[in-house]
């Protein structure tokens, strides 16, 4: 899919096309509208979008009065007692003032309601129904509050709740019976998210900062929220980061990162000010542009991650100098893109073709695809994914996947950890390989590339992709990549792949717990759970603060290895100096300090994980205590809670991680033993 230029429209009035700061999409009886909007001096113009057609000019409504000089630069449509509005950023106002907003697009008359408090001069608005009724979501900065406020029968505002916070972006989002409000101000380079209260429509904050730390966002200034693969999704744009992230965000507030990508020389988001995503029949598409004079188009596929589709750079004809403002609508059987620019007048047209689009499918065994543009996914298990004709994204699992993506322009998705993948067509100069979930890969020249005889196989780490050419014979690394990888750099958000958790990671417990995949579990928290299945792949998930997590399998029954891996927190200093000389003791064939040593008190002093307890171990746990670099670091071991330790002595600490599970539609309870390696108390 790639972006292509249809023209600039303009009213032909320098105070509707210079200088718009904001746009907004609204759909009547089928119709879609785009208002915008340019401030003081000027006022809004509505344009209706038709498949195929030059935007048609609808309406446009010049400030007057004190609007010319005390609008701002920003609308929000929102639905007052059953009357569709056009909310305006107004300085010194005393209510909320707003346009009404037409059946047939136009603008009608300008309203002010009552109840506004800390005055009308709005960085965002939001909306969300709740069991109150409607509920308006209002962005202060003069004050910085963010406020609540409940909407009689009138259109009239009852102020509800106001708590402290800067905001310039701000989203809603309804999951199953909860509300959430996703918000992020610029200035203080802030993230934040509510949880509304159904039934009076105030605000809880949600602490995210810890996930928030590792993602390096800077300078957000736009926020979107999109609900697709049965998930919600925030998508933060950074300004100063260049960068696009991506979480999964839960029906209580709290946020995991699932993507986190940069600008590079491919693409044109640097210095990020606007995106739009929007969903069509099941696959979401989000457009991105800033401060590097042009756009980028990805989609987000099941897993979180965005894929990398096609850039447009800013020409002659098109006036992408500084992208301000863009929407994107789904008209007819394409994208239509319209972007503002901070140097440019009017608003330029891109477009998208959107073929048939295809099913998204994920699955295990084969997973066909239709004659459309299908995106479909590897499972647990061994998958053959099927694309046929269109041009197709296909999703390696964490089995052995083999992908035929069929006789369309196809992208083939590699992840990291999975079984070997095999791609049975691969076609040079039309399909595209996607590796940029293989951790700190950014070249082509970091892979191990063999040409044989049917195609090529390609190594990363532990990775293994086989490529039969579709053409016959071999292929080399320039057919394949060309000059290099297209598409932005993707940085890893969960740093467990790379040897652990950071060592100020959460607490654990010792002893006997039980793991049960639908609760909390306070032994886990922050911990890496794998679950390897009989005959399949392996599924790896990290846990959040409170020890939740979910596997994600799909329906049935599944039979396998469950293990945990968890690495010490030194800010609860339950290793220490006494540790060691209980080791030390027991080195030398002394008991510890209360008697005889049970099974898992060996287990805890062999911190080498050499099979015996000896001086080696007392140093390492020594090292450890008093804050000196280690090569042997403490980390919690979990058996299963049935194993036979019996056998266990000094001279022969032999252990076997990890319990066999069977997890009966996604769900599972069991009994482990917890062990944190350098930790030696009575059992």
């Amino acid at each position: 899919m790639m972006l292509q230029f249809e023209r600039v429209v303009a009213t032909g009035s320098a105070a509707l096309d210079s200088g718009i700061g904001d746009t907004a999409l609204k759909t009547f009886n089928g119709d879609t509208y785009l208002y915008s909007v340019t401030g003081p001096g000027g006022g809004v113009a509505v344009w209706k979008l038709s498949d195929g057609l030059i935007p048609q000019l609808t309406d446009t409504v010049y400030f007057s009065g004190a609007l010319a000089t005390t609008a701002g630069r920003m609308g929000f449509p929102v639905s007052l007692a059953g009357e569709d509005q056009l909310i305006l950023s107004v300085r010194y106002a005393s209510g909320l003032v707003g346009y009404a907003m037409n059946p047939d697009g136009t603008l009608g008359q300008l309203h002010e309601s009552s109840g506004l408090v800390g005055g009308g001069n709005l960085s965002a608005v939001a909306q969300v129904s709740t069991s109150l009724g409607d509920v308006l979501v209002l962005a202060q900065n003069d004050i910085g509050q963010i406020a609540t406020y409940s909407v009689d029968a009138q259109g009239d505002l009852q102020l509800v709740q106001m708590v402290s916070a800067a905001v310039d972006s701000m989203q809603t989002v309804t999951i199953g019976a909860n509300h959430v409000v996703v918000a992020s101000d610029s200035i203080s380079s802030s993230f934040t998210t509510f949880s509304v209260d159904d039934a009076t429509g105030g605000l809880s904050a949600v602490d995210n900062s810890e996930v928030l730390a590792t993602l390096g966002i800077a300078v957000p200034t736009k926020i979107d929220v999109v609900q697709a693969y049965n998930q919600s999704w925030v998508i933060v744009a950074g300004s100063e980061s260049n960068s696009l992230s991506v979480m999964k965000l839960t029906s209580d507030g709290r946020l995991d990162p699932t993507d986190h990508v940069l600008d590079s020389r491919h693409t044109r988001f640097e210095s990020v000010q606007d995106l739009s995503v929007v969903n069509v029949d099941g696959h979401v598409f989000v457009v991105a542009g800033g401060g590097d004079d042009g756009v980028s188009l990805f989609t987000l596929i099941p897993n979180g991650q965005l894929v990398y589709l096609d850039s447009f750079a800013d020409t002659v004809e098109s006036g992408l100098q500084n992208v301000e403002a863009l929407s994107v609508a789904h008209v007819g059987d394409e994208l239509q893109v319209l972007v503002s620019s901070q140097q440019d007048a009017g608003l330029t047209q891109l477009s998208v073709a959107l073929p048939d689009l295809g099913v998204v499918r994920k699955g295990f065994g084969t997973v066909h695809g239709t004659a459309g543009a299908d995106k479909l996914s590897g499972g647990i298990l061994d998958t053959e994914l099927l694309g046929g004709a269109g041009d197709d994204i296909l999703i390696a699992g964490t089995g052995s996947t083999t992908m035929t993506g069929g006789s369309g322009a196809d992208i083939f998705v590699m992840q990291f950890g999975s079984d070997p993948t095999t791609i049975t067509d691969f076609q040079a100069g039309l399909d595209r390989l996607d590796m940029y979930d293989f951790p700190l890969l950014r070249t082509p020249g970091q892979l191990t590339f063999t040409a044989t005889h049917q195609g090529a196989r390609i190594g990363y780490l532990n990775e293994k992709v086989e490529l039969i050419s579709a053409s016959g014979g071999g292929l080399t690394a320039d057919q394949v990549f060309g000059a290099g990888f297209d598409g932005p750099d993707h940085i890893p958000v969960d740093f467990g792949d790379f040897g652990g958790l950071d060592p100020g990671s959460s607490d654990g417990v010792l002893g006997p717990v039980t793991i049960n995949s639908e609760t909390e579990n306070p032994a886990l928290a922050q911990a890496e759970i794998r679950f390897s299945l009989d005959g399949g792949g392996t599924v790896s998930v990290r846990t959040d603060e409170d020890g939740r997590f979910d596997l994600g399998l799909p329906p049935g029954v599944f039979s396998g290895e469950l293990d945990i891996i968890k690495t010490y927190s030194t800010a609860s200093s339950d290793i220490n100096a006494l540790d060691a000389l209980q080791v030390l003791r027991m080195s030398v064939g002394l008991n510890p300090t209360w008697g005889a040593p049970a099974p898992e008190n060996i287990i805890a002093a062999d911190i080498t994980r050499d099979g015996t307890v000896n001086a080696l171990d007392a140093l390492a746990i020594l090292q450890t205590a008093v804050g000196q670099t280690s090569k042997h670091l403490p980390q919690w071991v979990f058996l299963d809670d049935d194993a036979d330790l019996s056998g266990i002595t000094r001279s022969n600490v032999d252990y076997e991680t990890g319990v066999g599970v069977t997890i009966d539609g996604g769900g599972f309870a069991t009994d482990m033993t917890s062990i944190l390696l350098g930790n030696l108390e009575p059992v």
